[in-house]
């Protein structure tokens, strides 16, 4: 026994230097290699759960097959290719084993890839397993900001086959890049978490993309849609959206049809538009999903009022208000555009304003009455409030953020509907002998004695009776009574007080 205690430490010692061999060489390549895809967070742990990290650092078939015979990058693809059949972190059965594809994953990240290294993994044709683990390299140790343009090109259209819990039915590569995106639960370990602004905003372009996905489909089974969109001059709706401006419709025209892939040739799953924005000129390509019929969707555009798209808000941008409005300077007294009071109104003639002009008109009319001074204008005011509003619920229907507004709506909705699912789920896994019991009556039950009774009512009980001691032991003391001296007592002390004096003087 103690020559299998003494194996079983030296293999501990030797898998801990090991470790510490393979990530201190992976600081050196990272020093020396050019183009090395920047990784975020500690070095030694890349953010993996410090479970999974001491499973996987432990592991042999890490430190003797990893670590010794696996010794860049190509060799370690073609592992991948030979040895990975899903992507649990732990491998079925009683004993909890990590993964090929977690050791695997690890001495990636001990060797470091570059960016054109994880090009080619997240592209690679021969196995969805090197793709997979390329996106999971990524959504560990990756700066948040980038990954969604790592992630983007296969969220939606890759429908490869791709196992990720072992003896469970298949998913697609769409699927699992989804999920590494809009989950931190991964069969069993936690994935790192994200900034929360970063976070919803993923969260905000999947369900864009969904949404995207729909319209597309509804688009394939609609004969008459189809043909229609690819008619070279067709007037359609089109999203688009950058850095500077939300993603809103356009008006735009159809250009020309796409079928084949710009760069391989190859015939596309979906065709693709070039499309031009007729408001102001701009030319971009975009998907099924992202154009619609004319009118189906509520513009910016038809008011004058929408940014251009592709170009910033800049002076020239701005249209002015009455322009956009039908207006003159007499409508309203004012220019929105320089921010300042009208000429009249600044040479003192403010009499020709429409307020001014009411005021006196109505009271004419009614004949110099001032009787009914409180109620003048009543019913013109509600009209104006009227019209305030209407403008103002117009300008929410042509508010170019409304549709982003309306999906981060609903990515908090989700958020609510499954922090309250979780609250049920746990609810269920309770013993049955809990369920039916409120949650005072639980926290009741964790009180009582083994006899029945009440640790709580006993402890205070306890705190009384402690406090009245303490009180007792702050009274003070009963002193004796004091007994009064007789006649000869009192002549002896005088007696002796004269002696002391003759003495001492």
């Amino acid at each position: 026994l103690w020559r299998q205690e003494a194996n079983v430490q030296d293999r501990a010692r030797h898998a801990e230097e090991t470790f510490a061999r393979v990530i201190s060489e992976g600081s050196t390549i990272h020093s020396h290699k050019k183009g090395v895809l920047s990784l975020l967070g500690p070095d030694d742990t890349f953010n993996i759960h410090p479970v999974v990290l001491s499973s996987v650092a432990k592991s042999p078939y890490f430190v003797n097959k990893c670590c010794e015979k696996l010794m860049d990058w190509n060799m370690v693809v073609d592992e991948i290719y030979y040895e990975v059949k899903h992507l649990e972190p732990w491998t079925a059965g009683a004993s909890k084993s990590p993964s090929t594809a977690f050791c695997l994953l690890l001495r990636l990240f001990s060797l470091r890839c570059t960016e054109k290294q994880m090009s080619l993994m997240l592209e690679h044709v021969d196995s969805p397993y090197i793709r997979c683990v390329g996106f999971l390299y990524l959504r560990y140790a990756a700066d948040p900001s980038t990954l969604w343009t790592w992630f983007e090109p296969y969220l939606l259209y890759d429908e490869e086959s791709v196992q990720i819990r072992q003896g469970k039915g298949d998913t697609t590569v769409g699927e699992y890049c989804r999920l590494l995106l809009s989950e931190l639960d991964y069969y069993g370990t936690r994935l790192p978490r994200l900034p929360i602004a970063i976070e919803r905003q993923f969260k905000v372009r999947l369900l864009q993309a969904e949404r995207s996905e729909e319209r597309a489909k509804q688009h394939l089974e609609n004969e008459a849609a189809m043909q229609y969109f690819q008619k070279t001059g067709a007037r359609v709706m089109a999203l688009y959206g950058d850095e500077e401006n939300p993603i809103t419709w356009y008006d735009a025209v159809v250009d020309r049809v796409i079928l084949r892939d710009l760069e391989s040739g190859e015939m596309l799953h979906r065709p693709k538009f070039q499309v031009t924005f007729s408001e102001y000129g701009n030319t971009e390509v975009v998907t099924l999903g992202e154009i619609d019929l004319p009118g189906t969707h509520t513009t910016n555009t038809s008011e004058g009022g929408a940014d251009e798209p592709g170009r910033g808000r800049g002076e020239g941008s701005k249209p002015d208000y009455h322009e956009r409005r039908g207006g003159g300077r007499g409508d309203r007294g004012y220019d929105r555009g320089e921010r300042g009071r009208s000429n009249d109104y600044n040479r003192g003639n403010y009499d020709n304003d429409r307020g001014r002009d009411f005021r006196r008109d109505h009271y004419d009319h009614r004949g110099g009455d001032n009787s009914h001074h409180g109620q003048r204008g009543y019913g013109d005011r509600r009209n104006y409030d009227d019209q305030r509003r209407e403008r103002s619920r117009s300008r929410d229907r042509n508010d170019p953020r409304r549709e982003e507004k309306d999906l981060m709506e609903e990515v908090l909705r989700r958020e609510r509907e499954k922090s309250a699912a979780k609250g049920r789920h746990d609810y269920a896994s309770r013993p049955a002998a809990f369920r039916g019991e409120s949650d005072e009556r639980i926290q009741n039950r964790r009180h009582m004695n083994r006899d029945g009774s009440d640790r709580r009512q006993q402890k205070r009980e306890a705190q009384k009776v402690d406090e009245t001691n303490a009180t007792e032991s702050k009274k003070p003391a009963a002193t004796a009574p004091v007994r009064e001296k007789t006649a000869a007592e009192l002549a002896a002390i005088q007696e002796k007080k004269m002696k002391l004096m003759a003495k001492y003087g």
